[in-house]
């Protein structure tokens, strides 16, 4: 992909400072053309409070770059996406157009801060939000940052009380539904996962002895290989190839250790590595090579 090259100081708004560099604007360009199918000068203007000129710019220059993406329609006096079009960047992607989607739809992104323009209706699964302590986290970001030890009073599914332990986080991570922290926990003696919205309290944050790289599941990588289910049909196993991007009848999904216990039951496996229930897409080709990686029930 092209990366573009700021313009000289002068074609920029003087008397104020630009809300994006040119590069974004370009990317934005990019984006409204390869979704939206147009472009005007105003989308500029209204989106990134630059002056006329300065958007006319921006378009001449995202030209230059790419002038079989983008042409100027007398009849509806717009800059519309030419027949041959090929996007200039990664971030005008499938993938990227569907996460603002979703991110609009949640509420977690303003429409009016989104590169997406007009939007179809959406509507997504809907799960309870999970209820996580804005000083609690703000406290173990600052912990992890910082390398603390901090004491918690954690409510464990495993015990009907909640319990105070001493833990030194260091990452954060998620399996889609809720936030974890990564830490040593001083009671249990090893690297566990902690539920953020489980932390009831925190307190007496002081320096951490714990060398985060003894946490040999968080940084080692493991490589998930996903093939169609073999009884499937040939035009079965085809749709699944397309489906999940497959080259050569497989893709590879890399995780951390840690992380391995969530992403089968992402992808609708059990700890074994076993389809569940009802589920028959997918089976892991290097199932042998996972088996001394793979968690033990009740692990996650």
């Amino acid at each position: 992909m092209t990366s573009a090259s700021p313009l000289p100081l002068e074609t920029e708004d003087l008397g104020r400072a630009p809300r994006w560099s040119q590069d974004r604007r370009l990317r934005f360009i990019d984006f409204r053309l390869q979704w939206q199918g147009r472009l005007n000068r105003t989308d500029l203007t209204s989106f990134f409070g630059i002056s006329v000129p300065q958007a006319s710019a921006d378009i001449s220059k995202y030209a230059e770059q790419a002038p079989k993406n983008i042409h100027y329609d007398r009849s509806s006096r717009t800059y519309v996406r030419g027949p041959s079009f090929q996007m200039l960047f990664d971030s005008s992607g499938s993938e990227q157009y569907l996460a603002q989607l979703l991110a609009i739809d949640r509420g977690i992104l303003d429409p009016a801060q989104a590169l997406i323009g007009s939007r179809p209706p959406t509507e997504s699964v809907l799960v309870p939000n999970r209820t996580v302590d804005r000083s609690i986290l703000s406290s173990l970001l600052h912990a992890i940052e910082a390398s603390q030890t901090v004491r918690v009073c954690y409510q464990s599914i495993a015990r009907d009380e909640p319990r105070w332990r001493d833990i030194s986080p260091h990452a954060m991570c998620t399996d889609g539904l809720r936030w974890h922290t990564r830490a040593y926990c001083h009671l249990r003696d090893g690297f566990r996962d902690l539920v953020l919205g489980r932390i009831l309290a925190l307190e007496d944050p002081r320096p951490s002895n714990i060398d985060v790289a003894l946490d040999h599941e968080w940084h080692n990588l493991v490589q998930i290989i996903l093939a169609p289910n073999p009884d499937l049909s040939q035009a079965q196993r085809e749709g699944v190839e397309i489906d999940y991007g497959m080259r050569d009848g497989a893709v590879t999904v890399e995780c951390r250790e840690a992380m391995l216990f969530y992403t089968l039951r992402t992808l609708n496996f059990d700890h074994r590595g076993v389809p569940r229930e009802g589920e028959r897409q997918l089976v892991i080709r290097n199932l042998d090579q996972l088996l001394p990686v793979l968690p033990r029930p009740g692990q996650g």
